[in-house]
């Protein structure tokens, strides 16, 4: 399977637009989205403190970000967690349902792809990277998203100390292969923001080729 996998769009639907437009000329068989698809307004601090009201106040009504995502693969983020947490059941949109109730995993046999933010075993590769260094996974690459960087970590075979991380070069458009003896994990950037980005996974080719929109959207 060729997958393009997107993450992280938080309601900016002209990023999610710009990818996907992009991605139907790149011959993939599926969209995998690693959820953070919309944006919850009350944050984590406040969010014991928040007396439901009205369903605008946790986040925009926008179903153009499900549309847009029609037949792709969804997983679950952590704003969609906040979302469910606060919003009733009864007051849940329809339309809303299939990001909001969507699974935390998806799982082929080449890969583990999540949002993230479940995983407990993040660690600060350098200031403001900060990777799931000891997430067990099956497969042979971690796809995730959740800290908005293009990252790609190749596992050393004992134990997992930064010392033995490798942090293997990206440059857009250029694919990297991932080698079978080994386990990988990959930060797939951000659809939001200027420069939206995604990848392309081709498991049959076991690569992975990150993008990214240079021209401001």
């Amino acid at each position: 399977m060729r997958y393009a996998v997107v993450t992280d769009i938080h309601g900016d639907v002209l990023g999610l637009r710009a990818v996907l437009a992009r991605v139907r000329e790149q011959q993939v068989h599926q969209v995998v989205c690693l959820g953070d698809v919309f944006e919850c307004h009350v944050s984590k601090r406040n969010i014991a403190n928040h007396t439901y009201t009205r369903i605008d106040e946790v986040f925009d009504q926008n179903p153009e970000l499900v549309t847009l995502l029609n037949g792709a693969r969804i997983v679950r983020g952590n704003q969609e967690e906040r979302i469910k947490a606060l919003v009733p059941d009864s007051s849940v949109p329809a339309w809303a349902r299939a990001v909001l109730d969507a699974p935390l995993t998806f799982d082929s046999d080449f890969a583990t792809y999540c949002h993230g933010h479940a995983l407990e075993s993040w660690r600060e590769a350098e200031p403001g990277l900060w990777c799931p260094l000891d997430a067990e996974f099956t497969g042979r690459a971690l796809f995730h998203g959740h800290h908005h960087r293009n990252a790609l970590h190749r596992l050393p075979d004992g134990p997992r100390t930064w010392a033995e991380v490798e942090s293997v070069a990206l440059r857009f458009g250029e694919a990297v292969h991932l080698a079978p003896d080994s386990q990988y994990l990959v930060n797939v950037g951000p659809a939001r923001g200027p420069h939206p980005a995604w990848a392309v996974v081709d498991e049959a080719e076991a690569t992975v080729t990150p993008y990214r929109i240079e021209t401001p959207v």
